[in-house]
């Protein structure tokens, strides 16, 4: 209620109760239901008027803006090596080698070929991609996710390829009492037809009557992929140096690359 309002109404509540109480000779005093009428008007009008100077007036509750929701950015997935591992332009030796990936060193994994057992990651050494065999592959990351790639076409003929070797590695294992080198030979063969591994004592540090026997094995068609297969040779009880060159043939008579390989016995 305004000051205005409350000024008339003060005059009128001031005006009724002079008249009220007023002396005449003319009238009788107002009473029974007239002046109980009257008590009720005025109770009224101020419940009224104090009612209206009261309320409250609502204010608005405040509006709470949600955050934005927070996306997780995937993580890389990483590959290592446990052996020095070439990287090519497609999976098997048939393909052009345009990289490596080294002991030591980390490369991003772009896609995976499951069939192949290749994972095609950044090139270490040039722009673009390459096939990594999953032999030795270490890796780190869900590879759920990786796009699978297609087998890119050769431009050989696989029937026209000879074995590859790709590397050899060495163990030693004395449990049976004497050292015994085992020298593992991982190859890729594209007709799958690789059946002989002829194993060469190149040289010795000291004179010694050792020497490693040829193996025949069976032709697989995971040879396609990669395969290996295992020489041995007998250090005895001298501390020597030894030199042994490899070669794969197939059944059709191709020669593979020959690798040296050389050891300690101690």
């Amino acid at each position: 209620m305004n000051k205005k309002n409350v000024s008339r109404f003060v005059m009128l509540i001031t005006l009724i109760l002079t008249a009220c109480g007023a002396p005449t000779t003319q009238a009788e005093p107002t009473s029974g239901p007239d002046l109980a009428l009257t008590i009720t008007a005025q109770a009224q009008l101020l419940q009224a008027l104090t009612q209206t100077a009261l309320a409250p007036t609502s204010t608005p509750e405040p509006t709470f803006t949600s955050a934005p929701a927070v996306t997780s950015t995937p993580s890389k997935v990483i590959v290592t090596v446990s052996a020095n591992t070439n990287c090519r332009s497609g999976p098997g030796a048939e393909y052009e080698i345009i990289g490596a990936l080294t002991i030591g060193q980390q490369a991003e994994v772009i896609g995976k070929s499951s069939t192949t057992n290749y994972w095609i990651i950044d090139n270490p050494n040039a722009a673009g991609t390459c096939w990594l065999w999953g032999e030795h592959a270490v890796i780190n990351g869900d590879t759920a996710s990786l796009q699978e790639f297609e087998i890119p076409a050769t431009v050989t003929p696989l029937a026209a390829l000879a074995p590859v070797i790709d590397h050899v590695t060495v163990r030693f294992d004395a449990s049976s009492g004497g050292l015994v080198a085992y020298l593992d030979v991982y190859f890729y063969d594209g007709e799958g037809d690789a059946n002989f591994a002829d194993f060469q004592l190149i040289s010795t540090s000291v004179q010694t009557s050792g020497t490693i026997k040829d193996i025949s094995f069976a032709p697989n068609a995971n040879q396609r992929k990669g395969s290996t297969v295992t020489g041995q040779w007998s250090c005895g009880t001298k501390q020597y140096d030894v030199t042994i060159g490899v070669t794969i043939r197939d059944q059709a008579g191709h020669t593979s690359n020959t690798i040296g390989v050389n050891f300690s016995c101690n």
